[in-house]
């Protein structure tokens, strides 16, 4: 990132674009001075003039098209008076290019630069050129830089504007999208932090606007989109040294934001082949941008636990590879980026099945769990999984992207299977309601080191097969520096959740000793491969490998004879670490199975791992069993668990 040696031609750009921008090792870096503004400030905009506002133009969204409700209908008068308000455009007014001369002439004395005489348009138009914080070479490089890493993931911006001829055109069309890829880009330059500090703020100023009901288009869409993906840390208020899930709450605001904008924008017509609302390829990138929507409203529904946006974005399964003509391949060899999005978009639907029928949020899961019926859904589930590995299983395509699909079938693998080990444990809970015989710990670890012998052994088999084969491919089929490193961030959340899995899994006793230590080996190697693919000690690999270390590392055990110590020992909290502990006879801190925690909550993780979590907080915190005789008869049996068992299910699962 020392030297910015900007090139014509990307696909020579591409080593040196490696070697002079992407990070190195953390330890190595020493940060390097620089001729960049100290503060971040940004110059105040110039007057009002004929220039400036033909830029502005550009970002209105098109009014050709037939009016279909009073919304349009305004958009089109509101465009008609705003172009006769305008006046001349810098072409027919002479006194216009003498008004931008005499308004750089300050900043062209104190620079000593030539160009500031120039006229301001295009690439020099854009804010954070006229400005002064960023040149045209290094937002070319960022461009690059992002063309070469990350636009594969997710392939939003149109492949025109990675031709440095196209720059001009993309800071005057497209400032929302392009602040995005300069934000993305920039998020891990560690030795050139005040380029993503530059970024970040206008990118912040940017997103408030849309917001604030600022005009756009469907460029807007994709750069929430594209920011939702990666979240970068220049975008949040505060970073955690400990990963706590923050990620996903800005993704998910982010893609909410997205979706309105979409839907005010018209994007929702997309669905129907047979609704053409302007010119081919004008469409084919609002149905991209439609489709995307879909596909990153389901995936962080799915993440965070919460339901799909109250108009999900309408029906997708009639769409096709060929209903996405900019990711086609245009020569041999390229990515064909429209069959890798097919088959993205068919997983995505069966992730929505999934959460919709099995966790829902309703009271019905809960019947479902402790009636049985769930078993048909997870079996029809794990049907239509293994029949979409079949169909894209041995897509070609490179090796990250290959990697993704797989990570991604394997995490669904996990979300489906892991519903039917949460019914086997309520259902012995309840069983277990009936006899006092034994404590809860020893009545649930003597469950599940039998699991042979369960109903639901398969589901619980394939629930742990699934977690251990994605830590599996993330350590062993991906690397850290060079594609870990770009990925978008659900790929290393999913490793996270997967990881938290195996360790309630491993409380509950379902894992022999020999199959544990493979699973800390495995563990601890993902810790390495998180640490390996950041940049720095915030970066999101440093801060969720920290928060495995410590939610596996060896827990204190109490005195006790060599038999207790190995029974306990999965259970113990270091005493020292909780800040509100219960009377020492309560069994609540010595049980707990649960871990007071859901695996699909990270922020519940970071309470455990950090001593914060209050007790009783949790509805599994199995407060009952403090209570010497808690149930006195059926009926009241039946509404104790009403009461444990919330609507959202965030909570619900271990």
């Amino acid at each position: 990132m020392k030297n910015f040696t900007p090139d014509t031609n990307l696909s020579g750009q591409r080593e040196p674009v490696a070697e002079s921008i992407s990070p190195t090792a953390s330890g190595n870096r020493q940060p390097t001075n620089n001729s960049y503004p100290g503060p971040v400030v940004f110059v105040a905009p110039n007057p009002p003039t004929a220039t400036s506002i033909s830029v502005d133009d550009e970002d209105s969204a098109s009014i050709g098209s037939v009016p279909r409700n009073p919304s349009d209908a305004w958009q089109c008068l509101a465009g008609i008076a705003k172009r006769g308000d305008d006046g001349p455009t810098p072409e027919t007014n002479p006194d216009s290019l003498h008004t931008n001369h005499s308004a750089f002439s300050f900043g062209a004395l104190r620079n000593g630069t030539v160009a500031d005489f120039q006229p301001n348009n295009g690439i020099k138009a854009y804010r954070l050129v006229q400005s002064h914080s960023l040149d045209p070479d290094i937002v070319w490089q960022l461009v690059v830089r992002y063309a070469e890493n990350f636009h594969p993931y997710l392939p939003l911006v149109p492949r025109k504007y990675f031709t440095r001829s196209a720059l001009d055109s993309f800071a005057t069309n497209e400032k929302h999208l392009l602040t995005a890829v300069l934000t993305i880009a920039s998020k891990d330059l560690v030795e050139r932090p005040e380029i993503h500090e530059y970024c970040s703020k206008y990118m912040h100023e940017l997103i408030s606007g849309i917001a604030a009901g600022a005009d756009c288009d469907v460029e807007a869409v994709e750069a929430l989109l594209l920011l939702a993906e990666w979240e970068p840390q220049g975008l949040r208020p505060r970073i955690e040294r400990v990963g706590r899930g923050e990620e996903d709450r800005a993704a998910w605001m982010h893609v909410g934001l997205a979706l309105r904008s979409g839907y005010f924008l018209g994007l929702d017509r997309t669905s129907f082949r047979g609704d053409p609302s302007g010119d081919t390829e004008t469409e084919a990138r609002r149905r991209l941008a439609w489709t995307s929507c879909y596909i990153s409203d389901r995936l962080i529904s799915v993440r965070i636990g919460r339901a799909f946006w109250s108009r999900g974005p309408g029906p997708m399964t009639g769409l096709v590879s060929q209903d996405f003509p900019s990711l086609q391949p245009i020569k041999d060899g390229d990515e064909d980026y429209a069959r890798i999005f097919q088959a993205t978009l068919d997983l995505t639907q069966l992730y929505g099945n999934v959460h919709d029928v099995l966790y829902s949020g309703m009271r019905t899961s809960n019947q479902m769990m402790l009636m049985g019926d769930y078993v048909k859904y997870v079996d029809d589930f794990r049907l239509a999984i293994l029949r979409w590995k079949s169909l894209w299983g041995s897509l070609p395509c490179s090796t990250p992207i290959q990697a993704t699909l797989q990570l991604s079938y394997e995490y669904l693998r996990l979300y489906t299977n892991a519903f039917a080990f949460q019914a086997a444990i309520s259902q012995s809970m309840v069983l277990k309601l009936k006899n006092d015989d034994q404590s809860p710990r020893e009545y649930l670890r003597s469950t599940f080191n039998n699991v042979a012998s369960m109903q639901d052994a398969r589901f619980i088999y394939e629930s742990v097969d699934a977690a251990k084969a994605y830590l599996t491919i993330l350590v062993d089929l991906v690397l850290p520096e060079k594609h870990l490193h770009f990925m978008p961030l659900r790929y290393y959340l999913y490793g996270i959740y997967a990881a938290v899995f195996l360790y309630k899994a491993r409380s509950f006793g379902v894992m022999p000793n020999v199959e544990e230590l493979k699973v800390r080996d495995l563990v601890t190697r993902t810790t390495d491969v998180l640490k390996r693919a950041s940049a720095g000690p915030d970066d999101i690999g440093s801060r969720y490998s920290r928060l495995l270390e410590l939610l596996w590392r060896p827990k204190a055990a109490p005195i006790a004879s060599s038999a207790e110590t190995q029974q306990s020992s999965d259970f113990q909290v270091q005493s020292n670490t909780i800040a509100h502990p219960l009377p020492e006879q309560s069994n609540y801190m010595h049980f707990s199975p649960a871990n007071d925690f859901s695996w699909l909550d990270l922020e519940a993780v970071g309470d455990y791992v950090s001593g914060d979590q209050l007790a009783g907080t949790n509805p599994l915190a199995f407060d009952s069993f403090q209570n010497p005789d808690p149930y006195q008869t059926e009926q009241d049996r039946s509404q104790t668990w009403q009461l444990n068992w919330p609507g959202d299910m965030t909570n619900l699962l271990f």
